[in-house]
């Protein structure tokens, strides 16, 4: 994986948000123009491929939830950042299997599909919200290289009236499974 992105989930994540509310908003605009069934089928599709992209965005946010840097602050908003996403996505994908199977029984849309919608979408809209909080209020994910300071330059030889800097020993290895947030504490997840 490229040294810039280190992982894949900021990419996932707009697919499933982009799809639940413009589907949303073609299943309110299906109920103000009941002639146009283009409108509920669009927005039956859509709901469909929200639902594969929420678990896509899910399954790579659990990666990015086991690996990336954090501190104590970024770890709390990062729990509920993941609560939040896990029932919208488990909400989306249970709507998308409903309907698909009322779809199937060529059923038309149930008139709790479009309520139940408007909850996932302001669900997702949470969700969102908080991942932006991680990662430009604490700047979770965000690759620790770009704020690093130019390397220092290398040693010179200094004349024996002036002391040498002593050296800084090396951190012990991590292990496995544990990580260490920026402000030094341990845990596992």
């Amino acid at each position: 994986m490229p040294e810039v992105l280190p992982n894949w989930h900021p990419v996932a994540v707009h697919f499933p948000i982009a799809l639940a509310l413009t589907a949303t908003l073609l299943l309110l605009a299906g109920r103000l123009r009941p002639a146009n069934p283009t409108l509920v089928a669009s927005a039956r599709l859509l709901l469909a491929l929200a639902a594969g992209a929420a678990l896509l965005a899910a399954a790579l946010g659990w990666q990015a939830y086991l690996t990336v840097e954090h501190d104590a602050a970024g770890h709390r908003v990062m729990l509920q950042h993941r609560n939040w996403a896990m029932a919208s996505m488990l909400g989306l994908v249970l709507l998308a299997l409903w309907d698909g199977l009322r779809q199937r029984a060529d059923k038309a849309v149930h008139g709790g599909l479009l309520p139940a919608m408007l909850l996932i979408s302001g669900g997702l809209c949470v969700t969102g919200w908080l991942g932006g909080e991680m990662v430009f209020r604490h700047g979770v994910g965000v690759s620790p290289a770009a704020f690093a300071s130019p390397p220092p330059p290398p040693e010179v030889q200094l004349p024996a009236a002036v002391s040498a800097p002593v050296p800084v020993p090396a951190a012990p290895a991590e292990v496995q499974g544990e990580h260490i947030h920026k402000d030094g504490k341990r845990h596992h997840h």
